[in-house]
């Protein structure tokens, strides 16, 4: 009896081992526990209760693996969106050191640089837009008449 008063000053004062708070919790749930003890009854009972009904939860809840965890997605998304950005730099960067020349023509959505070329095309346009002397005449003296 003296044996589980110390036990429980000891536990009350937190210096209990594992294997003594077993002791204490054996002791208030099967055995005789004399009047001025039963006091600490119910508190004992309660701590083996919960212990078994958690035992037996834990054996009953099968094993599942752990979802990945917000750290790991952002790990991987930070790595990718870093990849992309890389890729974008060095197109970008080859982009702008490939040579290209200064002058250039659209022509129907097509790029032109050949100056030759160019200068040809203008004055087929041009002509196809000119007027002769006489359409010119027509059209400024037409309307006096």
């Amino acid at each position: 009896m003296k044996n589980i008063e110390t036990l429980l000053n000891k536990y009350f004062e937190g210096e209990t081992t594992c294997e003594e708070e077993r002791e204490l919790c054996h002791f208030f749930t099967e055995g005789f526990v004399p009047d001025h003890l039963q006091v600490y009854r119910p508190m004992f009972s309660y701590f083996e209760t919960e212990h078994t009904e958690f035992s037996e939860a834990v054996e009953t809840f099968p094993l599942r693996k752990k979802p990945k965890t917000l750290r790991k997605y952002i790990t991987y998304s930070s790595g990718i969106a870093v990849v992309l950005l890389l890729l974008l730099g060095i197109t970008g960067t080859f982009r702008e050191l490939a040579p290209s020349p200064e002058n250039y023509v659209v022509i129907d959505g097509k790029r032109y640089t050949n100056a030759a070329f160019v200068r040809e095309q203008a004055v087929a346009a041009f002509r196809e837009v000119s007027l002769s002397e006489e359409d010119v005449f027509n059209t400024l003296f037409e309307d006096e008449e």
